[in-house]
């Protein structure tokens, strides 16, 4: 019996003993009947014993102390870890960010730097290509025009004597308008010969005064000048679909407007029509030497599929009921276009002159 007795203690103390380390863990638990045994119910160890008593355990003991570990205790500080190590953490983090900010800030104005000498070079480039371009064709033009002068410079409407020069002995000779003709025709001929496209000469504005030619398209004489060189200010030329050149009744020439003022850039101060009238002369001279005269009475802004176009090319016999202003009984008619100041690249100037 005593055996019996000391074994069932024993059994007790392992049991107590099991119930602690279950409090120690949080392990909630009852007993097996759920009343008031001694482990589960409202008994001894539920009331106030040694392993319910709520302010052992759960008040200010030595594992429930709420202020031990959620106040200012080892392991629940707020402030400790919530304010000093949270700011000085915060504050490293804001400074890296601020540093990754400013290199990231002085990469991106480097870029920019870059891309804008880039670009700039670029547009130089183009500009002083162009500027060269212009000079090169003005340059060229200006010696075809001293070379020929029969055939350049303003045409005067009355027979009249004229200077020329004579280019074998550098002597100075008057001639008649017949002789001048004669002239004008062995310099016709000659420019023929350089370039077999040249079908006449064309003169206006004082300012206007270039050969022309007919190619076996529209595109060659954009950017080839009269003898051959490949530049942005080209010829100017007739459409190449008039088979008869200057006889027929409506001729179509175009032109550049070029940065320098040359080509056909002049034709914009045909939009203005005070000044239409006091220059309205514009004088085409012929391969075969004859010349003629046509006056200016209208001008537009336009595009590059307006109907004067399909009229100049395919229906002529309708020109004088759809160009602008035509004279009454015109029955011939020139077309002088080229491109605006405007940044839309079909925009067009349309020129109408009728033969007088």
């Amino acid at each position: 019996m005593r055996r019996f007795f000391s074994s069932e203690k024993a059994k007790r103390h392992r049991q107590k003993k099991r119930d602690r380390n279950k409090r120690k863990a949080g392990v909630r638990f009852t007993s097996k009947n759920n009343s008031a045994s001694d482990y589960g119910g409202m008994g001894e160890h539920n009331d106030a014993g040694d392993y319910s008593n709520v302010d052992e355990y759960n008040d200010a003991g030595d594992y429930g102390d709420v202020d031990e570990y959620s106040d200012a205790g080892d392991y629940g500080d707020v402030d400790d870890y919530s304010d000093s190590d949270v700011g000085e953490y915060s504050n490293r983090r804001n400074g890296n960010y601020r540093r990754h900010s400013s290199s990231l800030k002085k990469y991106v104005y480097i870029s920019l730097m870059v891309v804008g000498v880039v670009l700039a070079t670029a547009a130089l480039r183009v500009i002083l290509g162009d500027v060269q371009e212009d000079a090169a064709a003005r340059t060229e033009y200006t010696q075809i025009r001293e070379r020929f002068p029969e055939v350049s410079g303003p045409v005067s409407e009355e027979p009249v004597h004229v200077v020329i020069e004579n280019r074998d002995d550098d002597t100075i000779i008057e001639v008649d308008e017949d002789d001048e003709r004669t002239h004008r025709e062995l310099s016709l001929d000659e420019l023929a010969a350089i370039n077999r496209d040249f079908i006449g000469w064309i003169n206006a504005l004082h300012s206007i005064d270039y050969p022309v030619v007919r190619g076996s398209d529209n595109e060659k004489y954009i950017n080839t000048t009269f003898f051959g060189t490949q530049n942005s200010a080209g010829t100017i030329f007739m459409d190449y679909r008039h088979s008869s050149g200057f006889d027929e009744h409506v001729v179509i020439l175009y032109g550049h407007r070029t940065r320098d003022g040359s080509m056909f850039s002049s034709l914009e101060s045909y939009l203005n029509p005070d000044f239409m009238r006091r220059n309205s002369n514009i004088s085409i001279t012929k391969r075969d030497g004859s010349r003629l005269t046509y006056t200016v009475f209208a001008a537009k802004i336009t595009d590059a599929w307006d109907t004067a176009y399909a009229v100049g090319i395919y229906d002529s016999a309708r020109a004088s009921e759809v160009f602008p202003n035509a004279p009454q009984n015109a029955s011939r008619f020139l077309l002088l276009s080229t491109c605006t100041r405007g940044t839309d690249d079909n925009e067009r100037l349309l020129v109408f002159a009728a033969l007088t």
